[in-house]
């Protein structure tokens, strides 16, 4: 008893003593950081010396942090390609503010090594696509994915928000948040693709997107790269409520300890049945779609330099949807579960050397049941990855770096014999397989500035090792990319390299597929010229090829085999900034002519991604202080199919087979689609944020379609419209304090 009294007294007086210390006076030291064109430099470290109180600047390049010390001390401001701020003062006040200006060195890298076909949220990253750009598109539902289908490169397949780039499938596009990769970054899964984001964008802090041409540092992907990188600590606390037709969510900013330990959330719970009751289908509906999805991280500042960041994300979702076949009419029923966790350790060593490294383990398992399918797929994904970014001097840089992933997927359950019968008592197969396969890859790039004396000048040149034991693969793919700084306002860029992808794991499944499949190949070749009006107003336009060859086809013998083909030509226009009457937005514009003989096409033909005009129009303007109105516009050629010819009576089957025309040998009706935004800003009570939306999605009720269903002997055919596509009027609220 004595002993646990003394424990607890030790206790009392170690809380007082701490207490007693957080209690000490200190002083804020704040201010903003821009360069020498007045724009403001994000992530620069700032400190003071011989101490280890420092912070890092935010997006807008405004840092804050406190310190308890005394007398006179020195204030660093430091970056890779700016030369050190130092300013000596003395502590004489409880609060300091420093408005500092960073001298770039005599070449700024980041901003002449960019690589053509790239939009990012920093400017050094390309094109910029804000935070701000994602959240007020209208029709995107603040999604990154059904934002970024508005930018050039993208084709408008189907309303799902996965990303089709310059004729290529979805799963030719790679998804990373910090480093590791995510193979199913979507909500409510189908044939038709997934319909949302589960990656929230206040989880965001920066985007990199490629439509091609990217750099060595990406691997296993044929078409396109969307690297994420998550939010750090909050600097103060700060909580927002949403609650719409079609959902409602709870975020929070957090700080543990100021500029040492932070973290964020975001929950958000989706309920569509109101948004259905109002705008109509339901009848459609046998479970109106629901999900729930989690995203949050804690944040560690273990030095000026050192941080630990902690990234998690969690979602479940469910839908059933009426479903009219030839043979059989029912419901489909799909359901998925996502675990997503990240740890991820960046620092800079030596003043020159930015290091980051992760580690990761994803798992998603979903369920697809109609009729006689009833599958389940599980992914389990583990990844490790260490990258180096070198500064050589101020015209020069390294990257490198090697990646480990293992990657397990199991299906299991039961398919149709016969792609046309998925009646409940047709013949099936059992499907019991799995894929196993381990990845080794290593890469280097080298980055110059004005090489070999010549001045205007950029050059990135590297080169990529992958490697999978288990299939006795391995491939070397080049990279290249040159630019030329014509004036201040224009340069030419040219992008050229090789990249290789594994086919889709069901691919070699051994029931159905080829456990033997080699990877698919693709060589692209990119022109680009950029022409910066101003500081707000950007125009670029890229010319492409790109040619695919080892891609799987179908094999009366082995299912598949290597002996596919492809290509894709095309132009991408985009004007981004500030047009007449105050209007801000961008307008974009694709053409595209692909072809591909692969999977079980009967020639070379239109690929099903061939959409040869996409035309994208956001507009936003702002009535007052208070009110935005935005408008986004969306024109796409029809996408091609094969449409069934005939029909005969299969006696055993009891049903009718169709008999199909040749492969994509016709177009659906073009796609047209317009969305309206109003959105009210205030402020009530003084500190309490207010946003108020009201939103038509598909305005004027074009009756866009993305299939046909068929009568029993097949002699009639009717639409199958996306039950998100419909006219709808969402409404919804935020607020923040």
């Amino acid at each position: 008893m004595i002993e646990q009294k003394k424990i607890i007294l030790i206790i009392i007086l170690l809380i007082a003593g701490l207490i007693s210390l957080s209690a000490q006076e200190k002083t804020r030291i704040e201010g903003s950081i821009k360069d020498d064109k007045n724009k403001p430099v994000p992530y620069v470290n700032v400190f003071l010396l011989n101490t280890t109180d420092g912070t890092m600047s935010d997006e807008e390049g405004n840092f804050s942090f406190k310190t308890s010390a005394k007398g006179k001390v020195v204030l660093i401001a430091s970056i890779v390609g700016y030369e050190k701020f130092e300013r000596e003062f003395e502590i004489t006040a409880t609060r300091f503010h420093f408005d500092i200006q960073l001298k770039e060195k005599a070449v700024n890298l980041k901003e002449t090594i960019v690589t053509g076909s790239s939009y990012g949220s920093e400017k050094e990253k390309g094109l910029v696509i804000s935070r701000i750009d994602v959240l007020t598109t209208p029709g995107g539902a603040a999604d990154i994915f059904q934002s970024l289908k508005t930018l050039p490169g993208l084709t408008q397949v189907s309303e799902s928000a996965e990303l089709y780039v310059r004729g290529g499938d979805p799963i030719e596009t790679l998804t990373m948040v910090d480093g590791s990769i995510v193979y199913h970054p979507f909500t409510f899964e189908s044939a038709y693709g997934g319909l949302f984001s589960n990656l929230t964008q206040s989880a965001v802090k920066g985007i990199y997107f490629s439509s091609g041409g990217f750099s060595s540092k990406y691997g296993n992907v044929l078409s396109g790269v969307l690297d994420i990188e998550t939010r750090d600590q909050p600097s103060r606390s700060q909580y927002q409520i949403g609650l719409s037709l079609a959902n409602g969510s709870l975020t929070a900013d957090i700080p543990l300890s100021e500029n040492k330990l932070g973290m964020y959330f975001d929950l958000r719970q989706s309920f569509t049945k109101p948004i259905f009751w109002l705008n109509g289908g339901l009848d459609r509906m046998t479970l109106s779609p629901t999900s729930r999805n989690g995203t949050g991280g804690i944040i560690y500042s273990y030095s000026k330099t050192g941080k630990l960041k902690l990234f998690g994300m969690i979602a479940d979702d469910k839908q059933g949807v009426k479903v009219e076949r030839a043979e059989y009419t029912g419901a489909f029923n799909g359901n998925s579960n996502n675990l997503f966790v990240n740890l991820q350790n960046t620092n800079i060593l030596f003043e020159s050397v930015i290091m980051k490294n992760s580690v990761a383990y994803n798992k998603y398992s979903n369920n697809w049941l109609i009729g006689i399918l009833d599958l389940t797929k599980t992914d389990y994904v583990y990844t490790f990855r260490n990258d180096f970014e070198i500064s050589v001097n101020s015209s020069n840089k390294i990257l490198v770096g090697a990646e480990y992933e293992k990657r397990e997927v199991n299906y299991l359950g039961k398919i149709p014999e016969d792609d046309f019968d998925i009646r409940p008592d047709g013949n099936s197969k059992i499907i019991d397989a799995t894929f196993y396969g381990s990845r080794f890859a290593g890469y280097t790039e080298f980055q110059s500035a004005n090489p070999f004396g010549l001045s205007n000048v950029s050059v990135a040149t590297g080169i990529r090792y992958d490697r999978i034991p288990e299939l006795k693969l391995d491939w070397l793919d080049p990279r290249l990319s040159i630019s030329y700084k014509l004036s201040d306002k224009s340069i030419v860029k040219l992008g050229a390299g090789v990249f290789h992808q594994l086919p889709n794991p069901q691919l070699f499944r051994p029931v159905d597929g080829n456990p033997n499949l080699k990877s698919m190949k693709a060589e692209h070749l990119i022109i680009s010229y950029d022409y910066n009006i101003d500081e707000q107003n950007s125009f670029r336009m890229e010319v492409y090829h790109k040619e695919y060859s080892n891609l799987p086809k179908e094999n009366s013998i082995l299912n598949y085999d290597n002996s596919g083909k492809g290509f894709a030509n095309g132009v991408d226009i985009i004007f981004k900034g500030f047009l007449p009457f105050n209007i801000t937005g961008w307008i974009s514009y694709g053409f595209i002519n692909t072809k591909r003989d692969w999977m079980d096409f009967d020639g070379f033909t239109s690929s099903s991604f061939d959409i040869t005009h996409n035309f994208s129009l956001v507009l936003k303007y702002n009535l007052s202080d208070l009110w935005q109105i935005g408008i986004n516009a969306k024109y796409a050629t029809g996408r091609p199919y094969t449409p069934v010819e005939s029909s005969y009576y299969r006696d055993d089957l009891k049903i009718f087979e169709p008999i199909y025309a040749a492969t994509n040998s016709d177009r659906f009706p073009d796609y047209r689609r317009i969305d309206l935004r109003i959105m009210h800003f205030n402020t009530i009570f003084e500190n309490i944020s207010f946003v108020a939306y009201m939103e038509g999605l598909n305005i004027f009720n074009h009756q866009n379609i993305f299939g046909y269903t068929y009568s029993p002997d097949y002699s009639e055919r009717k639409e199958i419209k996306s039950y998100f596509g419909r006219r709808m009027l969402v409404f919804g609220f935020m607020f923040g304090f």
